[in-house]
């Protein structure tokens, strides 16, 4: 039977490629990575470990990024800017028609992923989202990354994204996030983006 394709929403970080790790034999992994720092050959380490020659969609967010600093409440940036990444990657998963989104977040982690945040995000997209390591503990997951050799990529030095905010919001609620969105043309905004595979 042939297996179901998932989109693995993939930082350079320790966390999304190990998830990914733990559902390689379970679906047809297609990585989507949207960072702002130059992290090209990284990812294509990780994707290595993991699957070899997998396909990688190389999004640039700087456009989105810009619009959310100029028009928008400067503490939201973090939680709409993986909002638009959810649905970047409900629209590659639509073109290469994947069934699930794959994320590396796991509870008690920094400002999107707090309990309150992940039901916000997972409200952005219709698709179902699957979260290998939602339960896990930082230590547990670095044991996989060190496992599976992805570690020592993950923790290679790279630039801190430039649309960070001083003071991330790690708590708000969903009214409050659509408020914010309502000052951007969303539409607009992700017809723009090209899906790009190099």
């Amino acid at each position: 039977m042939r297996k179901k394709k998932a989109v693995v929403l993939l930082s350079d970080g320790i966390d999304s490629i190990t998830a990914a790790y733990l559902m390689k034999d379970k679906v047809d992994l297609i990585f989507a990575n949207m960072q702002m720092n130059n992290t090209k050959e990284k990812i294509n380490k990780l994707v290595e470990k993991v699957k070899p020659k997998g396909k990688i969609y190389f999004v640039n967010l700087i456009n989105i990024q810009e619009e959310i600093k100029e028009k928008c409440n400067r503490r939201f940036q973090c939680l709409l800017c993986k909002r638009f990444m959810l649905r970047i990657a409900e629209k590659i998963a639509k073109k290469e028609q994947a069934s699930f989104i794959i994320t590396g977040e796991n509870l008690g982690q920094v400002a999107s992923q707090t309990l309150d945040n992940l039901n916000i995000l997972e409200d952005a997209v219709s698709i179902p989202i699957l979260q290998p390591l939602i339960g896990m503990n930082k230590e547990e997951i670095m044991s996989i990354a060190r496992k599976i050799g992805t570690f020592k990529i993950s923790i290679e030095k790279t630039s801190i994204c430039p649309y960070l905010p001083k003071n991330p919001l790690t708590r708000s609620n969903l009214d409050k996030v659509k408020y914010q969105e309502a000052k951007l043309d969303i539409d607009k905004l992700l017809n723009s983006i090209t899906l790009n595979t190099s």
